[in-house]
């Protein structure tokens, strides 16, 4: 019989790091504020320039002239 005590066959018991596809990456919280900013700034400088920039108008206005359509259906049932 040996003397020697056995030796750890899985990482975890040897203290190494696990591996395999177990693990899931991590966003860390810093990034995630920076994308979250970043997008954010993003969309309100898209916003301007995409109500005018500089020189948008004093007051916006939408003018459509739409046609009226009236329908008309008999009453369901029957009549006396």
């Amino acid at each position: 019989m040996s003397t020697e005590p056995p030796q750890p066959n899985t990482a975890r018991a040897r203290g190494d790091r696990p591996t395999g596809k177990g693990e899931r990456p991590v966003v860390r919280r810093w990034v995630a504020i920076v994308i979250a900013t970043t997008t954010l700034v993003a969309g309100g400088v898209l916003g301007y320039f995409a109500a005018g920039g500089p020189d948008a108008p004093t007051q916006l206005q939408l003018v459509t002239d739409l046609p009226a359509v009236t329908v008309t259906m008999p009453a369901s049932g029957s009549t006396p």
